[in-house]
């Protein structure tokens, strides 16, 4: 392991040597990192333009007036991120955008996109004005897990409409949502647009990566710049690998938890169905398994993963007892 300290110097952020960080080997900081993420397209505008005009399909020129506002709010739930959104905007003063890059499975998360949007929308309206002032809020999540698992494309909106016939109720709320794992799904198709890019972008593992997508793409260029940038800045790495090493600790946790799950709904299953015999109580142990696990916010894919991973006896007929109760 590297160690890594901040030295202290106008100001800046003195690391003592008891507090260092242990970097493990091989941990890189990439843009699914939510710290880095938000210092870089903070300070990089042409790239937070390209981004924006991929997603919401609108040329970058023509974000003309483009602020970053605060991004804190209220913390009312544990799982709030301290209450910190990476990105707020206003476009144009006709748009708030929230730009959320999130790493490891929340399990409501689409609850909380819509308070979050919510209250954005609310927020937008100040005492006295007309409800038709209300700004379009919309809410961008980039996901490094799968929200949707029963949902091949990467990249989806979503508005409030009518269920018969399709037409939208109102246009002030939209959700984005961008799955970075279904990328190797995309069709020839979904490649050849620029959000594809950009979610290559994001998931590059390697500064090399990074310059090949962004090859061609002045915008993407910017981003890539703004990020060897960021690379350079002692205090800001030592807070991303904070993060970083935090985030690796958090899905450890749920290893453990998904792993006690499992035992547990195996246990129980069992005895509710050795007295059917052998086969109907794996059977049954794989129900009660799937439902804990399901509780506990995983896919269905995931699911099977965790079942293969630790049940030395899964097989084939696994994945059909999953479908069955799923």
């Amino acid at each position: 392991m590297a160690k890594m300290a901040v030295q202290q110097e106008k100001g800046e952020i003195f690391v003592p040597e008891s507090e260092r960080l242990e970097v493990p080997e091989g941990l890189v900081l990439t843009l699914k990192n939510d710290v880095v993420f938000r210092n870089v397209f903070r300070k990089c505008r042409k790239g937070l333009k390209g981004l924006l005009g991929a997603l919401l399909e609108i040329p970058p020129e023509q974000m003309i007036d483009l602020e970053v506002i605060d991004s804190h709010l209220e913390q009312e739930y544990g799982e709030d991120k301290e209450g910190i959104l990476d990105l707020r905007l206003k476009c144009a003063g006709e748009k708030q955008i929230n730009i959320e890059m999130q790493l490891y499975h929340v399990r409501y998360w689409v609850d909380r996109s819509m308070y979050y949007n919510c209250k954005m929308l609310v927020n937008s309206v100040r005492k006295g004005e007309l409800y038709r002032t209300m700004k379009h809020c919309v809410h961008i999540g980039i996901l490094d897990f799968d929200l949707f698992p029963d949902q091949r494309e990467f990249y989806s909106v979503h508005k409030i409409t009518n269920m018969q016939t399709g037409k939208i109720y109102s246009d002030k709320l939209s959700f984005h949502v961008v799955e970075l794992k279904k990328l190797d799904q995309a069709t020839d198709e979904e490649k050849k647009e620029e959000v594809y890019r950009w979610a290559k972008l994001i998931s590059a593992r390697s500064i090399q990566e990074m310059r090949a997508v962004a090859q061609g793409d002045e915008y993407m260029k910017e981003t890539v710049d703004a990020f060897e940038d960021f690379d350079l800045d002692d205090e800001e790495r030592y807070r991303a690998f904070r993060r970083e090493m935090a985030i690796m600790d958090h899905k450890s946790g749920l290893d453990g938890a998904y792993e006690e799950g499992l035992e547990k709904g195996m246990e129980k299953g069992l005895e509710q169905g050795m007295e059917k015999g052998m086969e109907k109580g794996m059977e049954t142990g794989l129900q009660v398994m799937i439902s804990t696990l399901k509780e506990m916010g995983l896919s269905k894919e995931e699911v099977k993963d965790k079942v293969k991973n630790c049940l030395s006896w899964a097989d084939a007929k696994t994945d059909e007892i999953i479908e069955k109760y799923w």
